[in-house]
């Protein structure tokens, strides 16, 4: 009986503790941020190839620009 009574204090308090130590950050956390995608224009990508076309005596016509997804992380104000 001691031991049941022992091993339940034991857990119950590191449960407590537990509870403590996990509202510190919620109280004290970074400012909440999302993250926006937006698509820009791949600029390395296009410098690349008209660098190899320029090498070989070619020309580029880009019709449609080679493009990427970029994240952008904004905080939000309340």
């Amino acid at each position: 009986m001691k031991a049941y009574l022992r091993i339940s204090l034991t857990a119950v308090a590191l449960v407590l503790l537990s509870a403590c130590a996990s509202t510190q950050k919620t109280a004290y956390g970074d400012a909440p941020t999302r993250q926006v995608e937006t698509v820009v224009q791949d600029h390395l990508y296009v410098a690349a190839v008209e660098k190899m076309a320029r090498q070989r005596g070619t020309r580029v016509v880009w019709v449609n620009p080679p493009r990427k997804k970029v994240v952008e992380t904004v905080a939000v104000s309340h």
